[in-house]
């Protein structure tokens, strides 16, 4: 069945890469935000848990503000690898405080001391079973170790690149195809289904390196530390406010991390409610998970399908985000065209419809901004230069249509009466004084300026203004 799993991974990861139009920049905002919340919220619990026995209260306090506090000195206030190591520096005032506070029990230590240094595995009595009934929760398993994944890996290729904007499909495929074949791998050991990390993500956030090379040399410790079972045991002896201290830490990196992710795109109504019931759902899992009236339910007991809804936070809130992104394109067209008054119409008009469009598609401000001042330019252009024919009531519109594709976003002007010359180069100044159409040939150089491409062309009595803004 983990084998199962691991198939459904790689088959929702084709999948994923199809289905650009759900899979946007909100939700992949969405899932970092949940990774963090997630963090955090296992952190605070962490923290919360005291156990009287072994330090008081204020020991305990004391273990926390230690431990959170040396990771935020080095981090913020230090460069170079004392920064890099914050972390870890943090993880070992903490486990040295609770060493001489007495914090770890003397059932850890001899756990420890009784711990070889090396060990082989034996060998395993593999057995492969398959139970027809569980076929379904395994599918619905891989589904959302692949949501899951997704949010890890978006967290990743936002953290490693400052000048993101969109999550790369294609490497988050080839990102899930590796734990597909992790998990087939691992249903031969006799092994659990395994996912990315997101604690690993935040970690790599808040040190500020996310090297390959570090990839392959901490790969390589992995593989010593799993033959090494005292090295294991040792990270078992580290309290838990010292544990939840340093999950609150990373967190923090990956939670404000999806706020701008997600902030950085216009959001209309489909959106928000999209992104927030997905929200709501994914920090109220461990709430869900625990309902008395939600275990009590008869359909849930007898759906096991259901109850892997359950499987967490970030799953279950990327899973709703996802389908009501897809229930939301309904009527939700990439063309939109509309008629303005080429006497009357303000630049609030304008304005008001190209930012309609840019939250109904989620595109980013800064593009939508470009796209509103260039736009009301050629408006005036096309007025004041006489190039709009405007001697009857049927000529004097203007008909506005935006495009959108998520890497473009694209206005035409329709009108009737005489194309704007484009030029790449500005008219001389003596041009400027003797040649009567020096002055469209400069608005038609400024407009070149404004926008990423621009195009003119005339057919017959309608002429075409298009302007595309590169995303």
């Amino acid at each position: 069945m983990v084998g199962i799993v691991g198939v459904a991974q790689i088959g929702f990861a084709l999948l994923f890469q199809r289905l650009r139009s759900v899979f946007t920049v909100q939700v992949a905002g969405l899932a970092v935000l949940l990774i963090g919340l997630g963090l955090g919220s296992f952190g605070i619990k962490l923290v919360l848990e005291i156990d009287s026995t072994l330090i008081t209260t204020t020991e305990h306090a004391l273990l926390c503000v230690l431990t959170l506090g040396t990771m935020i000195v080095f981090n913020v206030w230090s460069s170079g690898y004392l920064r890099l190591f914050s972390a870890f520096l943090g993880l070992l005032a903490g486990f040295l405080a609770s060493y001489y506070l007495g914090a770890i029990p003397a059932e850890a230590w001899e756990l420890l001391h009784d711990a070889p240094l090396f060990y082989l595995p034996k060998p395993m009595q593999l057995g492969w079973s398959i139970n027809l009934q569980s076929i379904l929760p395994a599918i619905a398993t891989g589904l959302f170790l692949a949501l899951h994944g997704f949010g890890a890996l978006v967290a990743a290729q936002r953290f490693n690149d400052a000048d993101w904007k969109r999550p790369d499909l294609n490497l988050i495929k080839q990102g899930l195809f590796a734990e597909g074949l992790t998990n087939i791998f691992n249903a031969f050991l006799n092994g659990l289904p395994l996912t990315s990390s997101g604690g690993a993500v935040s970690l790599a956030a808040s040190t500020g390196c996310t090297s390959r090379y570090l990839a392959y040399a901490l790969a390589a410790l992995m593989v010593l530390m799993a033959f090494m079972p005292k090295a294991i045991v040792f990270w078992q002896l580290l309290p838990l406010p010292v544990m939840g201290s340093a999950l609150i830490f990373l967190a923090a990196f990956t939670s404000l991390s999806g706020l701008q992710v997600i902030a950085s795109r216009l959001l209309d109504n489909r959106k928000i409610l999209a992104l927030g019931i997905g929200l709501i759902l994914g920090v109220s899992y461990e709430r869900l998970q625990a309902s008395q009236y939600l275990q009590a339910s008869q359909y849930l007991q007898a759906s096991e399908t259901l109850q892997h809804l359950l499987f967490s936070g970030v799953s279950l809130g990327v899973f709703v985000a996802v389908v009501l992104s897809a229930v939301f394109q309904i009527r939700n067209h990439t063309r939109r065209r509309k008629s303005f008054d080429a006497q009357h119409s303000s630049i609030d008009d304008v304005i008001r419809f190209l930012e309609l469009q840019g939250k109904s598609w989620g595109a980013r401000y800064e593009v939508v901004h470009r796209a509103e001042y260039a736009t009301w330019q050629a408006f005036e252009i096309l007025t004041e230069h006489g190039l709009c024919d405007v001697t009857t009531a049927n000529n004097d519109k203007i008909e506005l249509e935006t495009i959108f594709n998520e890497y473009t976003f694209t206005v035409i002007l329709y009108y009737k009466g005489k194309a704007l010359p484009i030029s790449t180069h500005a008219p001389s100044h003596e041009a400027m004084l003797t040649d009567d159409g020096a002055v469209t040939q400069m608005a038609g150089y400024m407009l070149h300026r404004l926008a990423d491409q621009v195009r003119s062309r005339h057919d017959g009595e309608r002429c075409e203004l298009r302007l595309l803004f590169n995303d």
